[in-house]
């Protein structure tokens, strides 16, 4: 390859020499180069006029007088082509140049068709093989003249050509097509293609090429028009340029490389671009790292940049706020702090004095007579007595903080000194102050007695009822009830009843006595209590007393492929119109409903599970009515709709939104080979109402559109698209093979914010090649409408305000698209034939923008 690139312009430069105008070599001088094997393949077509073919003999003679001709020099071969391909000779036939000029007088035309890729087949693998004298590690080099478009396809075989190693030359006369001669020629074009207008101006190609074959530096001589830098190459020249651009499409011009926009650096947060290069800054509230590239959150408390006169609290990146010490309070200002005096507040929790000691510190003391708590906090008055600072005989007795007087013991009187003590007899004097009965024990000393069925309390004084409930000395099973000193009787507990002996208890069973309000099962739960139950195949209701029977078709809790009949806790299965229940009455086979109905096929009919459809043979299409053959129609589409079951719909709107996807299946060919159409609701949760292989009719889509019930709840649109990539336009739903090009279009309807992320999903969606639209009402944000619709955005984007006005909307909504009729590299494009194919068309906008302009989301 590399002695391939090096005589990349060979053929160009010798075609040019014979019409050099240059004095520096003479009329017989040959421009040397290197050995090289090279093949004319010439275009003999009956386009080719017999006086057009002398020129183009006499073309080719000019070229080899002005080659090396030698086996081990320049080799030639001519091969000329039409409907078939003939070599006149090949490379090895002639090693002199007047037995080829010779034998390229003989050649007559096969004056037939143009089958350009036919002829480099053969080029590729007859003309340049061993056995035709192609040299090994020797340059492969091949001319092809023509001056039509090609019948066959050559883009392929061209491209195989050149992947061998052949450097292919496309010179083209008249009515040449300049997309085939690019499909044919090796890079780059501007150098190996060439279209002149008539054959007598074939020549003129080459003038442009004399100055490489002699050598001539064409950066120093020569008007190259390089912006930045000229770098010259043997007979030839290319522009560079500085360090930081890229060369353009032009190859002459520069541009600055904005690597941020390129988004080829590694900056965290802000990219500032030039030629080339980028330097990497941060957002408010960062700084740079010493990585350059990375950036940190500023923190103005720790680095000591903010006025706060205590304390500084880091709140984010570059923001702070101000506190204070403990003790003290922030000021209006919110920077500077006072002290709290806790006293004069009075916010403390001292009992009797608060002493101020310090910013928000206090000490409690107490009033004359008391006496600082342990706890620090409360006061206690000083007892003298307590303490044993008094001088009485026999009871000291306290008199406030601080003060006391003396007393006597009980059965004793004070004397006159107010100190000392005399015994008494206080039951002879009646001074006692028992309760009921006195006992004299000695001098100043008495008991206290009761009476039957009373104790003497703690204090010796006074009696109380004997309870022989509380002291247990019953004989009750439960309840023991105090009836009055010495006197009980016994109850029992709630949910008991008692016996007849006046002491057991037995429980009471509700359900057994019939006292209950269960629909149908009672169940003792213990003494007096139970809980409802249902019989089989019913459960219990949220009011815990009723049963509803249980469908399990409903629920979903069934194994039948197709219907599910439901009876309580029960369930038996049957088949769709079209099918059979097998034996193990769950799954059904698929009738034969071809050949059980009259099916009116105009060519032939296909069964399908439980119904069947028509076909139409290679080259027709199949018509509205699903049964004749025609030559035109609609293009096909699958067509996913997402529309938004969130609760700020609202029932009625939503009622809405069902007839506007009706709206849309009107404008749509619907059947089973034509459009399909699928149904996702979301909210919360995403829903699949109909897949796109559910339905084959537009009524039958209309009316499982108007069953859909209303989910409420949330706004999970990036969900739903996520669901839609992976689920909906899977061939497990009905989605058609990518391979058939069969466009497939999503649809999102949504009236508000997302309450999740969109960015991912609806970028996947576009790379998968779904092509997007959105559509929003009501509170719907035209950012995220933006993002999910494909380009151009204007062509996929609608919104209004008020969900009466989408009707409009649908009105205007025409899905047909033309699908590309092949894949790969193609030289003609043809549009498509029928006049109804169109996208969203410009007619939408503007009926929009007429109907809802005071609507319309600011810009």
């Amino acid at each position: 390859m590399g002695n391939l690139r090096g005589l990349s312009v060979f053929i160009v430069l010798t075609l040019a020499v014979f019409t050099s105008a240059r004095p520096k070599s003479g009329p017989n001088q040959k421009c040397k180069s290197g050995p090289v094997d090279l093949v004319f393949l010439i275009d003999s077509s009956r386009s080719v006029r017999p006086h057009e073919f002398e020129t183009m003999r006499k073309f080719l003679i000019d070229i080899l007088n002005t080659l090396d001709i030698g086996l081990d020099t320049t080799r030639v071969g001519v091969v000329q082509y039409s409907s078939q391909v003939r070599s006149e000779f090949s490379l090895k036939t002639h090693s002199k140049l007047e037995n080829m000029v010779k034998a390229i007088n003989e050649i007559v035309p096969l004056a037939q068709g143009t089958m350009t890729g036919l002829a480099i087949r053969y080029l590729m693998n007859e003309a340049f093989s061993p056995g035709q004298g192609d040299r090994p590690k020797v340059p492969n080099v091949a001319v092809i003249v023509t001056d039509g478009r090609p019948q066959d396809r050559v883009a392929e075989v061209a491209a195989e050509a050149r992947e061998r190693g052949i450097e292919i030359y496309a010179v083209g006369v008249a009515r040449a097509d300049m997309t085939s001669l690019r499909a044919m020629a090796s890079p780059p074009f501007e150098d190996h293609v060439f279209l002149v207008e008539r054959f007598d101006l074939i020549y003129q190609f080459g003038l442009q090429f004399q100055d490489k074959l002699c050598g001539i530096d064409l950066c120093l001589e020569s008007d190259h028009g390089c912006e930045h830098l000229c770098e010259s190459s043997p007979g030839s020249f290319t522009c560079q340029c500085l360090p930081g651009y890229r060369l353009n499409a032009d190859g002459k011009t520069c541009s600055a490389i904005d690597l941020c926009a390129e988004r080829k650096h590694d900056c965290q947060q802000i990219c500032i671009s030039s030629p080339g290069s980028f330097t990497c800054d941060c957002n408010q509230g960062y700084h740079l790292n010493d990585d350059k590239k990375t950036c940190s959150p500023i923190d103005l408390c720790a680095e000591g940049k903010h006025d706060c006169q205590q304390v500084c609290v880091y709140m984010g990146p570059g923001v702070f706020t101000c506190d204070c010490n403990e003790g003290y309070r922030l000021n209006v200002d919110e920077k500077t702090c006072a002290p709290i005096d806790l006293c004069a507040e009075g916010k403390h929790d001292c009992e009797q004095v608060c002493v101020y000691s310090g910013p928000g510190i206090f000490t409690c003391d107490c009033n004359e007579g008391y006496r600082l708590n342990v706890d620090e906090k409360a006061c206690s008055p000083i007892d003298l007595c307590a303490e044993e600072k008094h001088d009485c005989q026999q009871v000291c007795v306290y008199s406030g903080p601080g003060v006391f007087t003396c007393d006597c013991n009980k059965g004793y009187r004070l004397n006159g000194d107010k100190k000392t003590c005399t015994p008494i007899d206080l039951c002879a004097e009646e001074k006692d102050d028992c309760q009921q009965a006195c006992v004299y024990m000695g001098p100043g000393v008495f008991s206290c007695d009761c009476n039957e069925g009373y104790r003497l309390n703690g204090d010796e004084k006074t009696c109380s009822p004997i309870d022989l409930c509380a002291e247990g000395k019953h004989g009750c099973e439960q309840v023991c009830v105090y009836s009055g000193p010495g006197i009980f009787t016994c109850d029992c507990n709630e949910g008991y009843r008692l016996n007849g002996d006046k002491k057991t208890c037995t429980p009471i069973d509700l359900c057994a006595e019939g006292k209950h309000d269960c629909d149908h099962v009672c169940v003792n739960m213990g003494p007096g209590i139970f809980t409802c139950d249902c019989k089989k195949g019913y459960r219990l209701n949220e009011d815990e007393k009723s049963c509803s029977a249980i469908d399990l078709c409903a629920e979903g809790k069934h194994d039948c492929e197709q219907i599910c009949i439901s009876t309580p806790g029960v369930f038996t299965c049957d088949c769709n119109k079209g099918f059979k229940l097998n034996r193990d009455k769950r799954t059904c086979t698929n009738m034969d409903m071809c050949n059980t109905v009259k099916h009116g096929c105009d060519y032939q009919c296909v069964n399908t599970p439980g119904s069947y459809h028509c076909i139409c043979p290679e080259g027709q299409l199949l018509q509205d009515d699903g049964k004749t053959c025609g030559t035109c129609k609609s293009a096909n589409i699958d067509l996913v709709l997402l529309i938004d079951g969130s609760k700020s719909v609202r029932p009625q709107n939503f009622e809405l939104v069902k007839k506007f996807v009706n709206q849309v299946v009107d404008s749509l060919d619907v059947s089973a080979h034509g459009t399909r159409v699928g149904l996702v609701q979301y909210s919360s949760r995403v829903r699949t109402e109909f897949p796109l292989n559910m339905y084959h009719t537009a009524e039958d889509i209309k009316a499982a559109v108007m069953k859909v019930d209303y989910m409420e709840k949330g706004t999970m649109t990036g969900l739903a698209l996520k669901h839609m990539l992976e689920y909906s336009f899977s061939e497990a739903e009905g989605a058609r093979p990518a391979s058939r090009n069969i466009p497939r279009i999503g649809l999102v309807f949504t009236d508000g914010r997302s309450q999740d992320d969109i960015s991912e999903y609806a970028k996947k969606a576009k790379e998968a090649g779904i092509t997007m639209y959105a559509v929003g009402v009501g509170k719907a944000v035209e950012d995220e409408l933006r993002e999910i619709a494909s380009d151009p955005v204007e062509k996929h984007f609608y919104y209004t305000t008020d969900f009466s006005a989408i009707n409009t909307i649908a009105d205007n909504l025409k899905l047909n698209v033309c699908p590309a009729e092949s894949q790969g590299e193609v030289e003609v494009k043809d549009p498509c034939a029928c006049e109804n194919l169109v996208e969203f068309q410009q007619a939408t906008m503007n009926s929009l923008d007429q109907f809802t302009q005071k609507h319309i989301l600011s810009k």
